[in-house]
């Protein structure tokens, strides 16, 4: 099954790609509502909230289902909780603090 990425496309088409920040929804219906909305992404903080990861990984595949792409912004340097946002769903990450070459590589 191929996983379509909806902001990358419209992003490699040129065109205007919206998204919008999530640090405190609690429901998966937030994907459906959010793609209602006209909106192209998902940004699911991971960093600055409460958001558990279970939480964060239905939100994403409700995500992928309403069409619209999730990206998740994992805690600084934590790799394996990477890995497990992609594996749930996730389309992208977002690793804060990262401030040279050598920590993008690590990561």
């Amino acid at each position: 099954m191929t996983v379509r990425n909806p902001a990358r496309e419209r992003l490699n088409n040129g065109e205007l790609c919206l998204g919008i920040g999530l640090r405190q929804a609690r429901t998966v219906d937030i994907a459906a509502a959010m793609a209602t909305c006209g909106f192209d992404w998902l940004f699911i903080d991971l960093e600055h909230g409460t958001m558990p990861l279970d939480t964060a990984m239905q939100i994403s595949v409700a995500a992928l289902t309403a069409g619209i792409s999730p990206v998740v912004r994992v805690p600084a340097r934590q790799y394996s909780l990477a890995t497990r946002v992609l594996d749930g769903g996730a389309l992208g990450i977002v690793v804060p603090h990262v401030d040279t070459a050598e920590e993008a590589r690590a990561m």
